[in-house]
């Protein structure tokens, strides 16, 4: 009796020092790294200068950019190019790509549709958020679930809910009596945010989870499949709609189409888009801040097919920067 009245006790001292959440989620979500860590690079590196290679040789700036941003922003940056008379060689990429062209010194600029990590951090690099994309939860277009909370996101991702008759469905419609078959790609381990705001580490996915590779496959798979649950920007929904045409559900009563919700941070699965500007001296290209300086601007033009949250509606809703890089919720 002495033991069980110690137990309680301390179940009820964790209740009071750690945050509610915690309890309800098991779950500690980082969104963000701390910018104010840096690379540890030898002397050698540092004292390097950007030498481009053959795709970029004889240009004035050479750019990569991931998958969301490269549509986005190359026609874009080709008028950019033609009304300053420059030579712009644009590589379409991952962030993987822009990761090792930054750290090779191959590029002026490198585009990430994710929060830097620790290791993207080099010294003289900076990052400038261009803006935010609803990460939608995807579901089979006949399913008749219409919302999702949160917290069940996570636990049918965690294998905890595993049939689709544990979730309430849409006014009027029945309950799907059908296993949940949750699909993930788990790209860009090391950076935070985007499939890593459903579940932080990749050991807490269910054992079930069939994984693709490709943004293409999510897609097909939840729009073949009744019973599979997945995600993705929406961009790639219409993109890819060749690969079928799975449906979107609300999280918390919130449709990832709805960009002011988003802005106010109601919606909690997101990518975070930015690029990078090199700051020491030798590194540093004017031509290069300033094609940056453009694309930030445009951010607030482009084509709602791409369903890019600006900084600056971010801004005005008290989300949290350091310089020009998005660190922060509201």
């Amino acid at each position: 009796m002495q033991m069980l009245k110690f137990c309680f006790g301390i179940f009820l001292l964790l209740q009071l020092l750690v945050p509610s959440s915690l309890f309800a989620d098991q779950s500690l979500i980082v969104r963000f790294t701390d910018p104010n860590r840096q690379m540890v690079k030898p002397e050698k590196w540092l004292k390097r200068s950007i030498e481009y290679g053959k795709w970029a040789k004889g240009a004035d700036i050479a750019i990569t950019l991931d998958q969301h941003l490269y549509p986005t922003f190359l026609p874009m940056i080709k008028n950019y190019a033609k009304q300053h008379s420059l030579d712009i060689s644009v590589r379409e990429g991952t962030c993987g790509t822009s990761e090792g062209l930054i750290n090779k010194k191959q590029v002026d600029i490198a585009g990430y549709c994710c929060p830097p990590s620790l290791t993207d951090r080099l010294p003289g690099l900076e990052f400038h958020t261009i803006g935010i994309a609803a990460l939608a939860i995807l579901v089979n277009p006949n399913n008749p679930v219409k919302n999702l909370t949160t917290s069940q996101v996570r636990d049918i991702f965690r294998g905890k809910i595993t049939n689709w008759n544990q979730i309430e469905p849409a006014p009027g419609k029945k309950r799907l009596n059908l296993p949940i078959r949750p699909v993930g790609r788990l790209h860009c381990k090391t950076r935070p945010g985007h499939w890593r705001a459903i579940l932080d580490n990749e050991d807490e996915f269910s054992p079930s989870l069939v994984e693709v590779g490709q943004i293409s496959n999510m897609i097909s798979v939840v729009a073949e499949y009744k019973g599979a649950i997945g995600y993705e920007v929406l961009w790639n929904l219409t993109r890819f709609k060749g690969q079928g045409k799975p449906k979107s559900v609300s999280i918390n009563g919130v449709s990832p189409y709805d960009n002011e919700a988003i802005a106010k941070g109601s919606y909690p699965f997101y990518r975070v888009d930015n690029i990078t500007t090199w700051k020491p001296p030798h590194l540093a290209k004017s031509k290069a801040k300033n094609l940056v300086d453009f694309i930030s601007k445009k951010s607030i033009i482009t084509d709602d097919i791409f369903a890019l949250v600006p900084v600056t509606n971010l801004r005005q809703n008290g989300w949290k920067f350091k310089g020009n890089e998005l660190i922060g919720e509201p």
